[in-house]
Protein backbone atom coordinates (compact mmCIF):
# COMPACT_ATOMS: atom_id res chain seq x y z
CA UNK A 1 0.00 0.00 0.00
CA UNK A 2 1.37 3.46 -0.51
CA UNK A 3 -0.24 6.61 0.93
CA UNK A 4 0.59 10.28 0.06
CA UNK A 5 0.75 12.99 2.69
CA UNK A 6 0.79 16.71 2.17
CA UNK A 7 1.26 18.86 4.46
CA UNK A 8 -0.01 22.18 4.17
CA UNK A 9 0.92 23.69 7.79
CA UNK A 10 -1.32 24.52 10.46
CA UNK A 11 -0.86 23.37 14.03
CA UNK A 12 -0.02 20.09 12.63
CA UNK A 13 2.97 21.60 11.09
CA UNK A 14 4.01 23.76 13.65
CA UNK A 15 5.80 24.28 17.07
CA UNK A 16 5.87 26.50 20.26
CA UNK A 17 8.72 28.92 20.30
CA UNK A 18 10.80 29.96 23.27
CA UNK A 19 8.60 33.26 23.92
CA UNK A 20 5.57 31.17 23.41
CA UNK A 21 4.27 31.74 20.01
CA UNK A 22 3.38 29.49 18.19
CA UNK A 23 4.90 29.11 13.93
CA UNK A 24 5.27 26.91 11.60
CA UNK A 25 8.15 23.80 12.02
CA UNK A 26 10.64 24.98 9.45
CA UNK A 27 13.18 22.32 10.26
CA UNK A 28 10.70 19.73 10.61
CA UNK A 29 7.59 19.83 7.64
CA UNK A 30 7.33 16.06 8.34
CA UNK A 31 7.32 16.00 11.81
CA UNK A 32 4.05 13.70 12.23
CA UNK A 33 4.92 11.17 9.70
CA UNK A 34 8.50 10.83 11.93
CA UNK A 35 6.10 10.82 14.88
CA UNK A 36 3.91 7.87 13.69
CA UNK A 37 6.92 5.84 12.36
CA UNK A 38 7.99 6.24 15.70
CA UNK A 39 4.97 4.81 17.28
CA UNK A 40 3.89 1.30 17.95
CA UNK A 41 1.46 1.62 15.42
CA UNK A 42 3.63 2.05 12.69
CA UNK A 43 2.37 -0.49 10.02
CA UNK A 44 6.33 -1.13 7.90
CA UNK A 45 4.22 -2.79 4.53
CA UNK A 46 3.12 1.34 3.67
CA UNK A 47 4.96 3.01 1.71
CA UNK A 48 4.73 7.46 2.01
CA UNK A 49 5.35 9.77 -0.51
CA UNK A 50 5.18 13.44 0.99
CA UNK A 51 5.03 16.65 -0.90
CA UNK A 52 4.13 20.43 0.67
CA UNK A 53 2.00 22.39 -1.95
CA UNK A 54 2.20 25.45 0.44
CA UNK A 55 2.72 26.18 4.28
CA UNK A 56 0.64 28.18 6.20
CA UNK A 57 -1.52 28.74 9.37
CA UNK A 58 -4.83 28.02 8.37
CA UNK A 59 -6.79 31.01 9.34
CA UNK A 60 -4.76 32.53 6.23
CA UNK A 61 -6.99 30.02 3.68
CA UNK A 62 -8.14 31.56 0.42
CA UNK A 63 -8.83 30.79 -3.22
CA UNK A 64 -5.54 30.61 -3.70
CA UNK A 65 -4.01 28.30 -1.62
CA UNK A 66 -7.41 26.12 -1.93
CA UNK A 67 -6.43 26.09 -6.26
CA UNK A 68 -3.08 24.96 -5.15
CA UNK A 69 -4.17 22.24 -2.99
CA UNK A 70 -6.69 20.74 -5.36
CA UNK A 71 -3.90 20.87 -8.36
CA UNK A 72 -2.06 18.77 -5.66
CA UNK A 73 -4.51 16.27 -4.81
CA UNK A 74 -5.14 16.34 -8.52
CA UNK A 75 -1.87 15.20 -9.77
CA UNK A 76 -1.58 12.74 -6.75
CA UNK A 77 -5.49 11.23 -8.53
CA UNK A 78 -3.88 11.23 -11.96
CA UNK A 79 -0.76 9.68 -10.91
CA UNK A 80 -2.74 6.79 -10.00
CA UNK A 81 -0.17 4.78 -7.82
CA UNK A 82 -1.47 6.22 -4.21
CA UNK A 83 -3.79 3.74 -2.08
CA UNK A 84 -4.47 7.12 -0.05
CA UNK A 85 -4.13 10.97 0.28
CA UNK A 86 -3.35 12.21 4.02
CA UNK A 87 -3.36 15.47 4.22
CA UNK A 88 -2.01 17.63 6.93
CA UNK A 89 -4.01 20.84 7.53
CA UNK A 90 -4.80 23.55 10.52
CA UNK A 91 -8.00 23.23 12.25
CA UNK A 92 -9.53 27.08 12.56
CA UNK A 93 -10.19 25.95 8.13
CA UNK A 94 -10.35 22.72 8.51
CA UNK A 95 -14.11 22.76 7.55
CA UNK A 96 -13.54 24.80 4.49
CA UNK A 97 -10.68 22.96 2.69
CA UNK A 98 -13.02 19.64 4.00
CA UNK A 99 -16.28 20.66 2.25
CA UNK A 100 -14.51 22.13 -1.20
CA UNK A 101 -12.30 19.08 -1.81
CA UNK A 102 -15.69 16.65 -0.78
CA UNK A 103 -17.86 18.69 -3.37
CA UNK A 104 -14.72 18.53 -6.20
CA UNK A 105 -13.69 14.94 -5.33
CA UNK A 106 -17.04 13.47 -4.42
CA UNK A 107 -17.03 10.87 -6.71
CA UNK A 108 -12.76 9.97 -6.56
CA UNK A 109 -12.31 6.24 -5.79
CA UNK A 110 -9.53 7.29 -3.68
CA UNK A 111 -9.92 7.67 0.19
CA UNK A 112 -8.65 10.77 1.24
CA UNK A 113 -8.38 12.10 4.55
CA UNK A 114 -7.62 15.69 6.27
CA UNK A 115 -5.87 15.66 9.55
CA UNK A 116 -4.92 18.11 12.21
CA UNK A 117 -4.06 18.70 15.87
CA UNK A 118 -5.41 20.82 18.21
CA UNK A 119 -2.03 21.27 19.79
CA UNK A 120 1.51 21.19 18.65
CA UNK A 121 2.70 17.93 18.67
CA UNK A 122 4.81 18.58 21.44
CA UNK A 123 2.39 18.87 23.84
CA UNK A 124 1.13 15.88 25.36
CA UNK A 125 -2.47 17.17 24.92
CA UNK A 126 -2.59 17.15 21.18
CA UNK A 127 -4.60 14.67 18.96
CA UNK A 128 -2.65 15.03 15.83
CA UNK A 129 -0.86 11.47 16.13
CA UNK A 130 -4.17 9.70 16.76
CA UNK A 131 -5.56 11.66 13.76
CA UNK A 132 -2.96 10.48 11.99
CA UNK A 133 -2.64 6.93 12.74
CA UNK A 134 -5.89 6.46 12.71
CA UNK A 135 -6.46 8.29 8.87
CA UNK A 136 -3.89 5.38 7.84
CA UNK A 137 -6.55 2.94 9.15
CA UNK A 138 -9.25 4.87 7.25
CA UNK A 139 -7.55 4.20 4.40
CA UNK A 140 -6.36 0.38 5.20
CA UNK A 141 -10.18 0.23 5.97
CA UNK A 142 -11.17 0.73 2.36
CA UNK A 143 -13.58 3.68 3.16
CA UNK A 144 -14.03 6.30 0.36
CA UNK A 145 -14.81 10.20 -0.48
CA UNK A 146 -13.18 13.18 1.73
CA UNK A 147 -13.18 12.14 5.05
CA UNK A 148 -12.13 14.45 8.93
CA UNK A 149 -10.28 12.01 11.09
CA UNK A 150 -10.34 13.67 14.78
CA UNK A 151 -10.23 12.66 17.96
CA UNK A 152 -12.42 14.62 20.64
CA UNK A 153 -12.08 15.03 23.81
CA UNK A 154 -13.95 11.86 25.14
CA UNK A 155 -11.14 10.33 23.55
CA UNK A 156 -13.14 8.51 20.99
CA UNK A 157 -11.86 9.47 16.82
CA UNK A 158 -14.84 10.46 14.30
CA UNK A 159 -14.30 10.22 11.27
CA UNK A 160 -16.58 12.73 9.46
CA UNK A 161 -17.89 13.44 5.48
CA UNK A 162 -16.20 16.25 3.99
CA UNK A 163 -19.48 18.14 3.97
CA UNK A 164 -20.84 17.34 7.00
CA UNK A 165 -18.76 19.19 9.63
CA UNK A 166 -20.02 21.82 11.40
CA UNK A 167 -17.72 25.25 12.74
CA UNK A 168 -16.18 24.65 15.79
CA UNK A 169 -17.94 25.96 19.28
CA UNK A 170 -16.14 28.95 20.60
CA UNK A 171 -13.39 27.97 23.07
CA UNK A 172 -13.42 24.20 21.64
CA UNK A 173 -11.26 21.89 19.89
CA UNK A 174 -14.22 19.18 19.18
CA UNK A 175 -15.73 18.45 15.87
CA UNK A 176 -18.99 17.77 15.41
CA UNK A 177 -21.10 16.82 12.23
CA UNK A 178 -24.38 17.83 11.57
CA UNK A 179 -27.53 15.46 12.48
CA UNK A 180 -24.51 13.45 14.21
CA UNK A 181 -24.04 12.38 10.41
CA UNK A 182 -20.51 11.05 10.97
CA UNK A 183 -19.53 7.84 9.34
CA UNK A 184 -18.45 5.99 12.23
CA UNK A 185 -15.82 6.19 15.37
CA UNK A 186 -12.84 4.28 16.46
CA UNK A 187 -13.57 3.27 20.11
CA UNK A 188 -10.94 3.94 22.59
CA UNK A 189 -9.92 0.44 22.31
CA UNK A 190 -9.38 1.07 18.69
CA UNK A 191 -12.39 -0.42 17.63
CA UNK A 192 -14.21 0.53 14.56
CA UNK A 193 -18.01 1.07 14.80
CA UNK A 194 -20.05 2.32 12.23
CA UNK A 195 -22.36 5.21 12.94
CA UNK A 196 -26.31 3.77 12.31
CA UNK A 197 -27.63 7.69 12.43
CA UNK A 198 -25.46 8.25 9.33
CA UNK A 199 -28.30 7.51 6.82
CA UNK A 200 -26.15 6.51 3.11
CA UNK A 201 -29.67 7.65 1.17
CA UNK A 202 -29.36 11.61 2.43
CA UNK A 203 -25.68 11.96 1.22
CA UNK A 204 -25.10 14.68 -0.55
CA UNK A 205 -25.52 15.22 -4.01
CA UNK A 206 -23.17 14.85 -6.93
CA UNK A 207 -20.00 16.53 -7.21
CA UNK A 208 -19.46 20.01 -8.33
CA UNK A 209 -17.67 20.57 -11.81
CA UNK A 210 -14.39 22.68 -11.04
CA UNK A 211 -14.14 25.54 -12.64
CA UNK A 212 -11.81 27.20 -10.16
CA UNK A 213 -12.45 29.61 -7.27
CA UNK A 214 -13.04 33.78 -7.36
CA UNK A 215 -10.18 35.10 -5.32
CA UNK A 216 -12.90 36.78 -3.16
CA UNK A 217 -15.91 35.70 -1.96
CA UNK A 218 -16.85 39.00 -0.95
CA UNK A 219 -20.00 38.28 -3.70
CA UNK A 220 -21.25 35.75 -1.02
CA UNK A 221 -23.40 37.55 1.82
CA UNK A 222 -23.33 35.36 4.54
CA UNK A 223 -25.35 36.96 7.21
CA UNK A 224 -26.36 35.06 10.62
CA UNK A 225 -29.79 36.13 12.59
CA UNK A 226 -30.09 37.28 16.03
CA UNK A 227 -32.00 39.80 17.95
CA UNK A 228 -32.01 43.33 16.73
CA UNK A 229 -29.48 42.82 13.70
CA UNK A 230 -30.21 45.00 10.87
CA UNK A 231 -29.77 43.68 8.01
CA UNK A 232 -27.24 45.13 5.21
CA UNK A 233 -28.45 45.63 1.68
CA UNK A 234 -26.35 43.87 -1.08
CA UNK A 235 -24.47 46.06 -3.80
CA UNK A 236 -23.54 45.66 -7.00
CA UNK A 237 -20.95 43.32 -6.23
CA UNK A 238 -23.55 41.04 -4.50
CA UNK A 239 -24.03 37.66 -6.31
CA UNK A 240 -25.63 35.60 -3.65
CA UNK A 241 -27.06 36.20 0.05
CA UNK A 242 -27.17 33.47 2.68
CA UNK A 243 -28.58 33.69 5.90
CA UNK A 244 -28.54 31.35 8.27
CA UNK A 245 -31.41 30.93 10.97
CA UNK A 246 -31.92 30.45 14.21
CA UNK A 247 -32.05 26.59 15.62
CA UNK A 248 -35.63 26.12 15.28
CA UNK A 249 -35.46 27.60 11.38
CA UNK A 250 -37.24 31.01 12.09
CA UNK A 251 -36.04 34.62 11.17
CA UNK A 252 -37.32 38.03 12.96
CA UNK A 253 -39.11 39.39 9.86
CA UNK A 254 -38.64 43.08 10.16
CA UNK A 255 -38.33 45.97 7.85
CA UNK A 256 -34.85 45.74 7.06
CA UNK A 257 -34.36 41.68 6.11
CA UNK A 258 -37.88 43.01 4.15
CA UNK A 259 -35.87 45.82 2.36
CA UNK A 260 -32.73 43.08 2.25
CA UNK A 261 -35.09 40.65 0.14
CA UNK A 262 -36.73 43.43 -1.86
CA UNK A 263 -33.58 44.73 -3.08
CA UNK A 264 -32.15 41.32 -3.77
CA UNK A 265 -35.35 40.81 -6.15
CA UNK A 266 -35.02 43.67 -8.14
CA UNK A 267 -31.28 43.07 -8.68
CA UNK A 268 -32.03 39.29 -9.76
CA UNK A 269 -29.84 38.42 -6.31
CA UNK A 270 -30.80 35.15 -5.02
CA UNK A 271 -30.78 35.10 -1.11
CA UNK A 272 -30.77 31.80 0.31
CA UNK A 273 -32.18 30.43 4.01
CA UNK A 274 -30.17 28.21 6.19
CA UNK A 275 -31.33 25.97 8.56
CA UNK A 276 -35.50 26.12 7.81
CA UNK A 277 -35.60 22.50 6.39
CA UNK A 278 -36.97 20.12 8.87
CA UNK A 279 -39.55 17.89 9.86
CA UNK A 280 -40.39 20.29 13.13
CA UNK A 281 -43.89 21.51 12.61
CA UNK A 282 -43.13 24.96 11.28
CA UNK A 283 -43.52 28.28 13.22
CA UNK A 284 -46.01 30.87 12.21
CA UNK A 285 -42.96 33.72 10.92
CA UNK A 286 -42.26 30.54 8.20
CA UNK A 287 -45.08 31.57 6.39
CA UNK A 288 -43.14 34.76 5.33
CA UNK A 289 -40.75 33.50 3.92
CA UNK A 290 -42.85 32.56 0.64
CA UNK A 291 -43.66 36.20 0.46
CA UNK A 292 -40.22 37.70 1.04
CA UNK A 293 -38.67 34.76 -1.59
CA UNK A 294 -36.51 33.30 0.00
CA UNK A 295 -34.98 29.73 -1.29
CA UNK A 296 -34.97 27.81 1.82
CA UNK A 297 -32.27 25.16 1.17
CA UNK A 298 -32.13 21.30 2.48
CA UNK A 299 -30.59 20.38 5.60
CA UNK A 300 -26.62 20.89 5.82
CA UNK A 301 -23.95 21.86 7.13
CA UNK A 302 -24.41 25.93 6.92
CA UNK A 303 -20.21 25.56 5.78
CA UNK A 304 -20.68 22.95 3.11
CA UNK A 305 -23.63 25.18 1.48
CA UNK A 306 -21.16 28.21 1.52
CA UNK A 307 -18.19 26.23 0.13
CA UNK A 308 -20.71 24.53 -2.71
CA UNK A 309 -21.77 28.28 -3.40
CA UNK A 310 -18.54 29.54 -3.98
CA UNK A 311 -18.04 26.96 -6.17
CA UNK A 312 -20.91 27.24 -8.36
CA UNK A 313 -19.65 30.98 -9.03
CA UNK A 314 -16.73 29.99 -10.64
CA UNK A 315 -18.70 29.20 -13.78
CA UNK A 316 -19.32 32.95 -14.07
Amino acid sequence: MKIVVLATGGTIGSKRQEDGWITQNQEQIYEILERYRESEFFDSSILFDCFSPYRILSEALNAHYLETLIQAVTACLEADCYDGIIICHGTDTLQYTAAILAWVYQEAGTPICLVSSNYPLQDTRANGLDNFRYAVETIKKGLRGVMVVYRNSDMRIYVHKGTSLLAHQTFEDNLYSVDQSYLGVYETDGSWKANPAWDKEKETPAAVPYHGLKMATSEILWLREYPGYVYPEPDKNTKAVMIEAYHSGTLGVRRSLETLCKKAKEMGIPVYLLGAASDKAGYETMKEYKRLGLIVLPNAAPIALYCRLWLELGKE
